[in-house]
């Protein structure tokens, strides 16, 4: 018998002329590993994937940009968390190196999940420091690895980077988000509060997504995390943002299955990485 290991991520190239944007999809990977062990129904758990939202953004490469596509599910290891961003009540063990969990980590929502996004146990005991180490080596290093380096080689060849990191929210805010039973907009646009992208890049977005009808927040209730942490930086012509879509825009939410209203989402994604691509291309320095 030959045993498969679950895909850690998928690189999908431009299509034509490269341009100057990179998007990862990091929390909508669906390749569970078979170690993969939850008390909870595999509805819950699916409930904690970012659904069809490779799907949506998967126009990128058409547009010029490269697209990456981060295979394992979040609630493996989840690589928009920082490593030392880890409840340490989920060790087994004495962790090596120290430990800075965050508010949220410490409710459940961590590098490695304790609680799932409405309160349920997710762990059903727990992990090893080796467990933790081995996902940590096995899946997330190499996906951050292979980020930095599509990030460093757009950024070395064309002087800046427009990065936009993809992710989708629920309509309401969860119990175990700072919203909890608050309506949200259609879109939250997202850069660390001003740090990981120049105002001209965070405009271009919000405005254009505005002009195209929908409600847009920024920075609320998301303000974005480890992924655009890692690679924004306005004074090197680097910004990075973080989107996060409203589900109910595209799927039922009960059944996983797209909605009528992808296809409109998916559209006016596609034209929003036109302009983002065109905006990007232009302030290239020749």
């Amino acid at each position: 018998m030959i045993h498969v290991e679950p895909g850690l991520f998928l690189r999908h190239e431009p299509l034509g002329a490269p341009a100057p944007l990179l998007v990862d999809v990091s929390r909508s990977g669906r390749e569970y590993p078979a170690e993969y062990r939850t008390a909870l129904p595999f509805t819950t758990v699916h409930d904690n994937v970012s659904m069809h939202v490779d799907s949506l953004w998967a126009g990128a490469p058409a547009a010029g940009g490269t697209l990456l596509y981060c295979s394992f599910p979040n609630t493996w290891v989840d690589v928009n968390r920082n490593e030392s961003d880890l409840d340490p009540a989920v060790v087994d063990g004495k962790w090596p190196r120290p430990l800075a969990p965050s508010a949220r980590t410490l409710e459940g929502l961590g590098l490695i999940k304790t609680r799932s996004r409405y309160g349920e146990a997710f762990q059903e005991r727990r992990l090893t420091v080796a467990e933790i180490e081995e996902r940590l080596a096995a899946y997330y290093r190499p996906y951050h690895a292979e980020l930095k380096r599509l990030a460093d080689s757009l950024h070395g060849r064309f002087g800046l980077l427009r990065h936009i990191s993809c992710h989708c929210m629920s309509a309401v805010g969860a119990p175990t988000h700072p919203d909890a039973g608050r309506p949200r907009a259609d879109f939250c646009v997202s850069d660390l509060r001003g740090r990981t992208a120049s105002p001209a890049t965070l405009d271009l977005v919000v405005g254009t997504l505005r002009g195209y009808g929908y409600t847009v927040s920024i920075n609320d209730p998301y303000v974005g995390n480890e992924i655009i942490a890692r690679h924004g930086n306005p004074a090197r012509r680097i910004d990075s943002i973080q989107i996060e879509i409203n589900k109910k825009l595209f799927m039922d939410t009960a059944t996983f299955r797209r909605s009528a209203g992808f296809a409109r989402v998916k559209a006016d994604l596609d034209r929003l990485l036109g302009v983002i691509v065109a905006d990007g291309l232009g302030r290239v320095r020749v």
